[in-house]
């Protein structure tokens, strides 16, 4: 069994992906004794399944989950999890916005006994450095602040996608989620924290990535009604947790 899984989803990221996939690639060969790289690529128009199907064939250990239909984030994150086989799973983004290089910081915590760590660009810690459009980091917080009075608090950020979980821990969280969108971090910690996982919020560095595909304003406003909308699936039974619940 591989130490560790990276999943990567990517849709029409074919200006960005190569980068991260050399970086993650190259940081894991150097650091772990043994790794896979799952890349889920979601339904892009662009070139994005050949780069990655050219890159599978000069490196090991990577392979692609090729969609045809753009289904969202979510979706292809639940595939890549419930595909890997390795003793860690972590997901990352196409942009490589969160460095490979923090990947220490978020094993070092699961050492310790935690069984997700997150990565975090609002954790307050003075020897992180993130680079964020002042806008967006506005929003951001705006944002944060609504889904920890609805549904996760004690959380500075929910969004970065750089998370580190436990195997069974990823599976079993995934298994029960539904939301194909960006809300599904939301959905998955909200998850986490009722199935009395342990979760551990690290400051991470990060930099802004020209090419993002989320819309400030419209996607923040899905994602409001997809909060509200997972608040209510639980209250109702929904999710089917009963017996599971530690």
């Amino acid at each position: 069994m591989n130490e560790i899984a990276v999943i990567i989803p990517a849709y029409n990221e074919e200006l960005r992906l190569l980068p991260t996939l050399i970086d993650v690639h190259d940081f894991l060969t150097k650091t772990v004794s043994s790794f896979e790289i799952i890349v889920v690529n979601d339904g892009s128009s662009d070139n994005t399944a050949n780069l990655v199907k050219q890159f599978v064939q000069t490196h090991v250990n990577v392979s692609l989950i090729d969609n045809q239909k753009n289904s969202g984030k979510g979706f292809a994150i639940r595939q890549g999890v419930l595909k890997a086989q390795a003793n860690l799973i972590l997901i990352d983004d196409a942009d490589g916005s969160s460095p490979i290089t923090e990947l220490p910081k978020l094993l070092a915590s699961l050492m310790t006994g935690n069984d997700i760590a997150i990565g975090s660009r609002a954790k307050p810690d003075t020897s992180r450095h993130v680079e964020a459009l002042t806008y967006r980091k506005f929003i951001g917080r705006i944002y944060s602040l609504i889904i920890n009075s609805l549904l996760l608090p004690g959380f500075y950020d929910t969004q970065c996608g750089f998370k580190l979980y436990k195997q069974e821990v990823a599976k079993q969280i995934f298994s029960f989620s539904t939301i194909n969108g960006y809300s599904f971090d939301i959905e998955t910690l909200f998850l986490a924290k009722q199935l009395k996982y342990r979760i551990d919020e690290i400051a991470i560095n990060w930099h802004n990535v020209e090419g993002s595909k989320v819309n400030i304003i419209t996607d923040s406003v899905k994602m409001l009604f997809e909060t509200i909308k997972i608040k209510l699936k639980y209250q109702c039974g929904s999710y089917n947790l009963k017996g599971i619940i530690k």
